[in-house]
C-alpha cells in the first residue's frame, strides 16, 4: 500500500487522500493510515488545501512527496529494466 502511494505521488505534484483512494483498491481509512505513517517517517508531507470559495467546509489536506526524498523516489520508480542490471 505504501509503495502504491509513493508511485501515485510520484506521478503528480500533490493529491488529496480521496484522489489517492480513487486510484487504490484500499479503503479511504486504510489509505489515510498509511499516509499518516509515511508522513511521520518524513517521506510524505501534507499541507492544507485552499478553498475554492464555493464549497462548504474545510478544504482537503494535500499530500506530496517530501523534497528530501522526491529525487530518490522518482529515480527508483523510473528506472528502466535496462538500467537495473
Amino acid at each position: 500500500m505504501r509503495l502504491q502511494i509513493l508511485r501515485s505521488l510520484n506521478k503528480v505534484p500533490e493529491a488529496t487522500a480521496s484522489e489517492l483512494a480513487d486510484r487504490s483498491p484500499a479503503s479511504y481509512r486504510t489509505l489515510r493510515r498509511h499516509l499518516e505513517a509515511l508522513e511521520a517517517l518524513g517521506v510524505v508531507r501534507s499541507h492544507p488545501g485552499t478553498s475554492d470559495g464555493e464549497s462548504s467546509g474545510r478544504p482537503a489536506t494535500r499530500f506530496s512527496l517530501s523534497p528530501d526524498v522526491r529525487d530518490s523516489v522518482r529515480a527508483t520508480f523510473e528506472l528502466s529494466p535496462r538500467r537495473r542490471r
